[in-house]
């Protein structure tokens, strides 16, 4: 052990250091925050508005980029997106498949099962078991070196939902499809999705009474996302639909353009030849150079 003469003269030392890095922090800092800030004013020494974001999504993401935006402006805050590229994204569904059809109307029931027998609020949808993710992946892969399984795999996949062309098939040939884990979904996602098919509204999620509306809303009712659309004016908004996509078919889209169209949003609409998986791991060039165009605009 360091006898006490030695430790005594380590001391200064250590001070000394600690003094030199707390000036270099101080030299660095204003240099650091006027690079972030980029010339803008600053709120409590950071940068009002640091970043501005350019957003391609698809499907659910695009309804999530929508709550985000819409959110943001009603809370007074900034949501730094300055364009958005939205791909079949969802929130209106006049328009579902014949299998999510069941669901939809049966889900209510279900729900209120798990919450008086189960003791459950809200419940993963998923296939829990190894076993069972271990026989949905072998059969996957069964269809991937099985044309003719493929062929009816996917025959299958259109006629239930609604006509769609994507390639199903090789959809569950992700990586984060295996035996190991699979993706799930929320019975919370579930239940608001059935809630926008039933009430033909692209509304925030119905907490069930006036009760908790109001404690998440301030609003004794979900708000209405379509009603709201005038904060996005300032935003230049993309909305891609596809032909074949049977999920989200192209008149879901236009619901979102005439909403936006009449709330004075800076809004375009285009249709490519795409089921709605195709927008994602099936893209060709045509896309890829439109979405490009778009990224590239200041």
């Amino acid at each position: 052990s360091a006898c006490p003469a030695e430790r005594g003269s380590s001391q200064p030392e250590s001070l000394a250091l600690q003094q030199q890095q707390q000036q270099q922090q101080q030299q660095a800092s204003p240099l650091h925050s006027r690079q972030l800030s980029g010339g803008s004013g600053s709120v409590g020494g950071l940068p009002s508005e640091p970043y501005n974001l350019r957003v391609v999504c698809h499907s659910l993401g695009g309804m999530l980029m929508l709550i985000h935006c819409i959110q943001r402006v009603r809370e007074g805050r900034p949501h730094h997106v300055g364009r958005l590229i939205m791909l079949s994204p969802a929130g209106f569904h006049y328009i579902i498949p014949v299998m999510f059809k069941p669901v939809v109307y049966t889900w209510k029931v279900v729900s209120w099962y798990m919450r008086t027998v189960w003791r459950q609020q809200a419940f993963p949808v998923h296939l829990p078991t190894f076993c069972a993710r271990l026989l949905a992946f072998k059969f996957s892969i069964d269809t991937s070196k099985m044309p003719a399984v493929g062929d009816l795999v996917r025959g299958m996949a259109r006629l239930l939902l609604g006509g769609d062309r994507s390639a199903w098939d090789r959809a569950l040939l992700m990586p984060h499809y295996a035996a190991a884990g699979m993706p799930l979904l929320s019975s919370g996602q579930v239940m608001h999705f059935s809630q926008l098919y039933l009430t033909r509204r692209c509304q925030l999620f119905d907490h069930g009474s006036a009760a908790a509306n109001v404690a998440a809303y301030q609003q004794a009712t979900p708000p209405v996302l379509s009603e709201c659309y005038h904060s996005l004016r300032g935003v230049p908004v993309h909305l891609v639909a596809g032909l074949h996509d049977g999920v989200i078919p192209p008149v879901n889209i236009k619901a979102h353009h005439e909403a936006m169209k009449a709330a004075g949003v800076d809004v375009s609409y285009r249709e490519f030849d795409y089921g709605h998986m195709d927008f994602t791991f099936s893209a060709k060039e045509e896309l890829g150079y439109y979405i490009s165009s778009l990224l590239s605009r200041k």
